[in-house]
């Protein structure tokens, strides 16, 4: 095999990587039919109806559950907004009333698959992350950030711990209502 031309092992079918210099196969860490196996098996447990669901559902109650405790203590979460200082004062009391209440909607329509709430849900992770990341950004030393109740967490975590975990945790639920996205695009292609 010293010409270059590879063997019938190094197609990769058996174990093998390929060819490297010299014409000799390489064997590999894992036998790409395992690979291959395991990577079939994830995309169709991906693909499922039931780990859609799942996700879809897991999303709502985040969402319900965030903004109903919002809900339950609006004046404690227009403080929240005012600390980031982005809106005027006067747009303070109706965001902290009416964030929380799409929240709930957009939730309760995603449990329900109502047309429009995947995007609502969307819409609203995008702005949660602009927000936090402007925190970041700026250096805003908040320790409460206002993504599920006021006072959430203990008093004195200021070093901005709470905002960078609040980011991590959007952009999970974002990885979320992405995969929904990837979900229903790839069942219209099979369709």
């Amino acid at each position: 095999m010293l010409s270059g031309n590879a063997s019938p092992r190094s197609s990769g079918g058996d174990g093998y990587a390929g060819q490297v210099a010299g014409g000799v196969a390489a064997p590999s860490a894992v036998p790409s039919g395992a690979l291959a196996a395991f990577a079939g098996a994830v995309l169709r447990l991906l693909s499922g109806v039931w780990c859609q669901r799942a996700v879809r559902v897991a999303l709502a109650l985040v969402f319900m559950a965030a903004g109903g405790a919002k809900l339950a203590d609006v004046r404690g979460f227009a403080e929240i907004i005012h600390h980031y200082g982005i809106l005027p004062v006067w747009g303070v009391g109706p965001v902290a009333l009416l964030l929380p209440l799409a929240e709930v909607v957009a939730g309760v329509g995603l449990l329900f698959a109502v047309r429009g709430s995947l995007a609502a849900i969307a819409a609203m992770c995008l702005l949660f992350l602009g927000v936090l990341g402007y925190a970041l950004a700026t250096g805003l030393s908040i320790g409460d950030c206002g993504c599920f109740a006021p006072g959430e967490l203990p008093e004195g975590v200021q070093d901005g711990s709470a905002v960078r975990g609040a980011f991590v945790r959007d952009l999970a639920l974002l990885a979320g209502v992405a995969y929904l996205y990837a979900w229903r695009r790839l069942r219209r292609r099979m369709a």
